[in-house]
């Protein structure tokens, strides 16, 4: 079966991408034809869940994705850059050094998806 890395760079600048990529990931998660799927907010998408605080369109979505079970990673480098590091955990999403997670993914053969 296929792996499938769902990596969000975007923030609500671009908010078609970010809503793209928060309903693919569940999307492919119901389909049930994947054997793994990873998310990873990186670059300005750590600033996504602090965007969406308030949002009553895109906030259940993202609800939906971090209680689907798919693992969820955010960088904790960009969060601190960022000042998001307070929205993450209040979202109750893990904060970590992700390249090396990301380079793992790619070597384990999961497509990668950017949005």
């Amino acid at each position: 079966m296929a792996k499938l890395a769902i990596v969000l760079l975007s923030d609500m600048k671009d908010p078609v991408k970010v809503e793209m990529g928060l309903r693919f990931a569940t999307v492919a998660l119901k389909e049930n034809r994947l054997e793994d799927i990873r998310f990873f907010f990186f670059g300005p998408g750590v600033r996504v869940p602090g965007q969406l605080k308030d949002d009553e369109n895109l906030r259940p979505v993202l609800d939906e994705l971090l209680s689907s079970g798919i693992t969820t990673l955010a960088c904790i480098f960009n969060a601190r850059s960022l000042g998001e590091e307070s929205n993450l955990r209040e979202s109750e999403i893990q904060m970590q050094a992700i390249g090396s997670d990301l380079v793992n993914v790619v070597n384990q053969g999961y497509q990668m998806m950017t949005f």
